[in-house]
């Protein structure tokens, strides 16, 4: 059998390089790279801090062209049409996505109008598979409401969320590059469920 290349665009939200997400992230990569049959994988990353994205103003010129007319994410826009699965690696900040990471998620803005103002449906031909990785410093946090923002701006995407997880009260932990055994079990389950569907 021919091994085929699947491209897995990585986005991380985090603006520490080394910090629980980052750690989840490259879990969740290990356990891909060893779990792969049949087909090598490539890996396009972005870290939405490092990025400068501008945010979506609503401005509605999407509304009449299938684009956005701000250039910045060209690039980025492309990389994730391309995808064949999408990984989100972050921190939860007051229940939801870092601001950096929230702007690149409200840019989406421009599929939502291709497909209920344009008529594209879907907006992107192919379809694509998300997982979500989350850490949270509090330790009753279950990432619900970014885990409800995703399922709605992936409808538009021609995406679904196949799995998520996260590693909650990170304030408490002794060392922020560390995953306890239960979620690195989580993470190996989480990239097992996305593999499936890539």
């Amino acid at each position: 059998m021919t091994p085929t290349t699947k491209t897995i665009m990585l986005i991380s939200g985090s603006p520490r390089k080394n910090g629980t997400s980052a750690c989840l992230l490259q879990c969740f990569t290990d356990s891909l790279t060893r779990g792969t049959v049949g087909h090598s994988l490539s890996f396009v990353p972005y870290n939405a801090f490092n990025c400068g994205f501008a945010p979506c103003t609503d401005c509605r010129a999407c509304r009449r062209l299938e684009k956005c007319v701000n250039p910045d994410m060209d690039a980025f826009f492309a990389d994730f049409e391309a995808a064949d699965g999408i990984v989100i690696a972050t921190p939860i900040y007051n229940l939801s996505f870092p601001a950096p990471l929230k702007a690149i998620l409200d840019r989406m803005q421009r599929y939502y109008n291709a497909r209920f103002y344009l008529g594209k449906r879907p907006p992107i031909a192919r379809y694509r598979p998300v997982a979500l990785l989350m850490s949270a410093g509090s330790s009753d946090e279950d990432g619900a409401v970014a885990v409800k923002q995703l399922e709605r701006i992936f409808t538009v995407t021609h995406c679904t969320l196949v799995s998520h997880c996260i590693a909650n009260g990170t304030d408490r932990m002794s060392g922020e590059n560390s995953l306890s055994d239960d979620v690195v079990d989580a993470v190996h389950e989480c990239a097992t469920v996305f593999m499936k569907n890539v």
